[in-house]
């Protein structure tokens, strides 16, 4: 594992020489890819800027057009972008590419849901496996979030593990995230029975002290190490199965947003330490 800085999901800015550079003073080990900096600037001048400060890469966010929300006109378009980001990122070395799944949906029954992602992601997954990138899904697991809407989806490891099944690729897995994991009920055990490559991308962050699992809130969450989850227990797991790769902290902390952004970094860097060792 190593420790992959994303300024953005502090809640602050920053260039992307900035971002590395912040990254580096601060202990991280890597970074994630800036398709639009690499197509800007080229290949080598983002693999000199790392070599320059000691970093790889972490991954890159899908931008497929495949929710529920976007026709079947603008998925189809958006999969001549998804060959050039995928081209461009084997072209860095990135074997990694995220997106998050909402677990919830107003219209879409869970079958109507279910279809429909599976339809639309399998293509996804056969484009990115042909460059030798893995997709990490993230499920979504406060009750908070999903309650006020008429329809459940995926909400949990048990569920993403049979939407990647069901894809049946072969290179998706999960962007599993701390806060995820422990408001839908997941265990140790849970992490400790995957595979290193079922685990694709890690965020780590931390519940709200005093509130149950069940009251958790999406957007309103610590550090970590700073409130209720076992990350000892959570890290202990992933090392136990074997992964390598990227863990950035996605913390959605007004406290921390209210810092500077060379303070944010520092305590975010300090907390990561914290629970990593």
């Amino acid at each position: 594992m190593f420790k992959n800085l994303s300024v953005g999901m502090l809640g602050h800015k920053a260039t992307y020489e900035e971002t590395a550079a912040l990254a580096a003073e601060h202990g991280f080990e890597g970074i994630d890819a800036d398709l639009a900096y690499a197509r800007e600037k080229s290949v080598a001048a983002v693999k000199e800027l790392l070599a320059k400060h000691s970093l790889r890469l972490g991954g890159f966010g899908l931008r497929a057009k495949w929710r529920p929300k976007d026709s079947d006109r603008d998925y189809a378009d958006s999969m001549e972008q998804l060959v050039k980001d995928a081209r461009l990122a084997a072209d860095l070395g990135v074997t990694r590419c995220m997106t998050w799944v909402m677990p919830c949906d107003e219209l879409l029954s869970f079958h109507q849901h279910f279809e429909l992602f599976v339809r639309r992601m399998r293509p996804i997954a056969q484009i990115l496996d042909g460059f030798g990138i893995r997709l990490g899904l993230e499920f979504i697991g406060p009750l908070t979030l999903r309650a006020p809407k008429k329809h459940f989806f995926v909400h949990s490891m048990d569920g993403m593990r049979a939407m990647c099944a069901a894809i049946g690729i072969g290179n998706c897995g999960f962007l599993l995230d701390s806060f995820h994991w422990y408001t839908s009920g997941g265990m140790v055990a849970d992490i400790e029975h995957l595979d290193s490559t079922e685990v694709v991308y890690v965020h780590v962050n931390d519940g709200v002290t005093g509130r149950s699992r069940a009251e958790q809130i999406d957007g309103q969450r610590e550090l970590p190490g700073n409130g209720v989850i076992d990350l000892k227990g959570f890290f202990s797991a992933l090392r136990k199965i074997g992964y390598d790769g990227p863990v950035a902290v996605e913390p959605f902390n007004k406290a921390l947003k209210e810092m500077s952004r060379e303070e944010a970094v520092k305590a975010t860097a300090a907390a990561l330490t914290k629970v990593m060792g």
